[in-house]
């Protein structure tokens, strides 16, 4: 018997097919997933994802996670466009495993030669994303990249809705070729236009869970919305915006407020356009410390 759907109005919505599934594989059997997503530059297609993912390292402190686990691969499974009639393209779309490739994507050639970029200021401004060139896609034309789609620019309020997008579930549960990601909702939580502690990110109130890291960030406006010239625009059903890619949270224990990071979007574009080679060595920032408030000890004064 073929599965059939309720009647609901509703649009399947494009960017849900834009977060890409990590499966990181290495010496050891403990499952371990992350999320990606694609960004396309001069007809080549990039993977992006958080430096943390790829190193098992925290790029706040230097201190190691998941016990010290580093990933060797990627097994990286993706979504691409249709083909209008192809008729290797079952009509069930669960069984559209055309639609639903994976590739491996190896992260170094030696252990201090990883293959990845990032950001010439990775180290000096903790930030916490990779680009990975993807050269074996199947047909890179037809890969969903996050900067495919046009945005238009909207009004952002601290308490304005975010949405991050990526894998929370584990894959043993998904019963389709390619896992879909979560929509999971949260609010902005510091002021966008002011860096979050002197770096170039800000951040989010929501509850994400582990896998999630690597994920893009869209701001999603239901129904009428405000737009960066001020207009109000009240035609409109859904409008979404690219904000950056999301990092984890400061701090993940049940017992501490659900606060996450998310690095702004023109980090992308300066990595591509100026990156840094890849390095799994965590560095020390020293340009942070210029701007944190002396301590009474360094003024003179009586230790804090």
């Amino acid at each position: 018997m073929q599965l059939s759907l309720p009647d609901y109005a509703t649009r399947f919505d494009p960017l849900s097919l834009s977060a890409c599934f990590l499966k990181l594989k290495g010496v050891g059997n403990e499952p371990r997933q992350a999320t990606g997503f694609f960004w396309r530059l001069d007809g080549k297609v990039f993977l992006f994802t958080n430096w943390h993912v790829v190193t098992g390292i925290n790029m706040m402190d230097g201190k190691p996670i998941g016990n010290g686990w580093v990933p060797e691969r990627i097994e990286l499974s993706y979504f691409e466009r249709p083909v209008a009639n192809n008729p290797d393209i079952p009509a069930d779309p669960s069984m559209r495993t055309a639609l639903a490739p994976t590739v491996t994507v190896p992260l170094y050639e030696d252990f201090h030669s990883p293959f990845w970029i990032q950001h010439q200021m990775a180290f000096e401004w903790n930030v916490d994303l990779i680009a990975l060139e993807l050269t074996n896609l199947r047909e890179p034309s037809r890969a969903f990249c996050v900067n495919d789609m046009t945005y238009e620019k909207h009004l952002h309020f601290a308490g304005s809705d975010v949405f991050v997008l990526g894998h929370a579930l584990p894959e043993s549960i998904s019963a389709y070729p390619v896992p879909f990601p979560i929509w999971k909702r949260g609010s902005i939580a510091s002021e966008v236009i002011v860096p979050w502690n002197m770096r170039p990110a800000f951040l989010i109130d929501s509850r994400t869970s582990k896998g999630m890291s690597g994920s893009p960030v869209f701001a999603r406006i239901f129904g009428p919305a405000a737009m960066a010239d001020t207009t109000i625009r009240t035609e409109n059903i859904l409008t979404s915006e690219f904000l950056g890619i999301y990092s984890g949270r400061l701090f993940d224990d049940e017992n501490n407020a659900s606060i996450g990071l998310v690095w702004h979007r023109h980090l992308i574009d300066e990595c591509l356009r100026s990156p840094a080679q890849g390095s799994r060595d965590w560095i020390p920032s020293h340009s942070i410390k210029l701007f944190a408030p002396l301590k009474k000890s360094e003024e003179g004064g009586p230790p804090a």
